[in-house]
């Protein structure tokens, strides 16, 4: 048997419609795909039926796998001759490790397929851009997920020459980031803090350094969140053109016992909302592949609606256990 090929590839930062079209090639024609909590949980409906999914997510608080463990994963999986998608949430070269999985392959060829990163998208899809001729020339990434006391080692200078600062990961350090920014920035400062960017239910807060922490708090704005500093976030004058969307905020699950084109509720983002499908409820080979990720999005998503027919409804509240 020979060795399979690993594409790197980048999911965006949560809608859809962002996924590029190489990176939905890759997830449709791959045999395995190993996929963290980042990613889109209805991206993994494009696979092909007998494509095998692994969940490797972890986030800033507990780890679920360690790096090396996924690394063997990889690896193993592609001696097997398989075509294997690494399917990682926004852009894998952008704080996604992607060096030391790479540097892990053994005898394996590999692709990078890249993604449209969460800072852009939260960005964006708050009402601001990144840069801007008045009031930002240039944009700093840098990761607020650090080791004990290094929050001083981020390139907060960056910010004093008017430039743009955005954060990965940086919410549970949000108390001594702020603290070293107003150290350095007074307390004036405007910041953003954007919770899971580009869903439909994404929120955006909008205040200053010295307000910002009770601001979030009121919010319940949690991990994952970009973090955006500078004067380019005045550009925010009221809701932004997503927020404005006609479904904006609304959570909605679609259950039905046959098959539903994926693609008809991919458009359906478009409205601003938030989706996710279960379909083929009658079928076993097919709802066992994506038993657990159902389960996930069932815990994490508190849906407003259920749609389907009364029987779909009634399975799926039987398979899934739910009164």
């Amino acid at each position: 048997m020979g060795v399979g090929k690993v594409y790197f590839v980048g999911a965006g930062p949560g809608d859809p419609g962002l996924l590029t079209l190489k990176a939905r090639r890759a997830i449709e024609k791959a045999d395995v795909i190993i996929y963290d909590r980042l990613v889109n949980p209805i991206l993994l409906q494009l696979s092909k039926p007998e494509c095998k999914l692994i969940y490797v997510g972890k986030n800033p608080d507990v780890k679920y796998m360690k790096q090396d463990m996924i690394n063997e994963v990889i690896n193993h999986e592609a001696a097997k001759g398989l075509q294997i998608v690494r399917l990682k949430g926004g852009d894998p070269a952008i704080f996604g490790r992607l060096t030391e999985e790479v540097e892990s392959l053994v005898h394996t060829d590999y692709e990078v397929i890249p993604g449209i990163t969460s800072a852009t998208a939260a960005a964006v899809y708050s009402g601001f851009p990144l840069t801007d001729r008045e009031y930002s020339p240039h944009v700093t990434f840098a990761t607020g997920h650090l080791q004990k006391d290094s929050v001083k080692e981020i390139d907060f200078q960056a910010l004093a020459k008017g430039g743009t600062l955005a954060l990965y990961m940086g919410m549970k350090e949000l108390p001594n980031i702020v603290k070293v920014l107003i150290d350095q920035n007074g307390e004036t400062l405007p910041i953003a803090v954007i919770g899971q960017a580009s869903y439909g239910y994404q929120k955006t807060v909008i205040s200053n350094l010295c307000h910002i922490e009770r601001a979030v708090g009121e919010a319940k704005v949690s991990h994952p969140a970009m973090i955006i500093v500078g004067d380019v976030v005045r550009c925010r004058k009221t809701e932004s053109w997503f927020e404005k969307k006609t479904n904006f905020g609304r959570k909605i699950l679609i259950v039905s016992e046959s098959k539903i084109e994926i693609d008809d509720v991919l458009e359906r983002f478009d409205d601003g909302g938030y989706y996710y499908l279960i379909d083929q409820l009658t079928d076993t080979t097919h709802s066992e592949k994506y038993a657990d990720v159902h389960r996930d999005v069932l815990k994490a998503v508190a849906f407003d609606e259920i749609s389907g027919t009364d029987a779909a409804k009634a399975l799926f509240k039987q398979q899934f256990a739910i009164d």
